[in-house]
């Protein structure tokens, strides 16, 4: 017996989960095909309307920025630290 989603809220609410859960497979799938690939919220969901042609009623979730890595695409020297700072093995 389904148990909702019954109002709009929730319906959202599933949208919001289900695009997100979506949204990491496509990640996934996108470095094992060897792309790089960033999730991102906090954008400006009215200009995404507009350069999507999309109308008030869409709700847009996230953007997703995908790639090939350019070769000096590190912006700065990366820090590593030693395994065994953080590993403990029992």
């Amino acid at each position: 017996m389904p148990r909702g989603p019954y109002t709009g809220a929730e319906v959202k609410l599933w949208a919001a989960k289900s695009t997100a859960l979506s949204c990491e497979n496509l990640v996934l799938a996108l470095r094992a095909h060897g792309y790089d690939s960033c999730m991102m919220e906090g954008f400006d969901e009215v200009r995404v309307r507009k350069l999507l042609k999309l109308d008030d009623a869409a709700f847009p979730i996230t953007v997703v920025g995908a790639g090939e890595r350019a070769a000096g695409g590190v912006f700065w020297p990366q820090l590593r630290f030693e395994r065994e700072l953080f590993v403990r093995e029992l």
